[in-house]
């Protein structure tokens, strides 16, 4: 199992945990298309940056998110 964190925002991109590396790296790949269509990503410190630029981080569950 695998979570997937935004590093950008230091927070889960989901809640939910992926049963495979593939699936999370697909799940991180949509995360950043729902932000291509408005051009940015805002992030919680309220800057805008390119959606290529969000910091995700796929890491094995039992880890916690560190």
């Amino acid at each position: 199992m695998f979570i997937l964190v935004n590093n950008t925002d230091n927070v889960l991109a989901s809640p939910d945990e992926f049963p495979t590396l593939g699936e999370a790296l697909a799940y991180a790949e949509a995360f950043r298309q729902r932000y291509a269509a408005q051009g940015y990503y805002l992030t919680a410190d309220g800057f805008r940056i390119d959606p290529k630029h969000i910091e995700l981080e796929v890491l094995p569950a039992e880890d916690g998110g560190r």
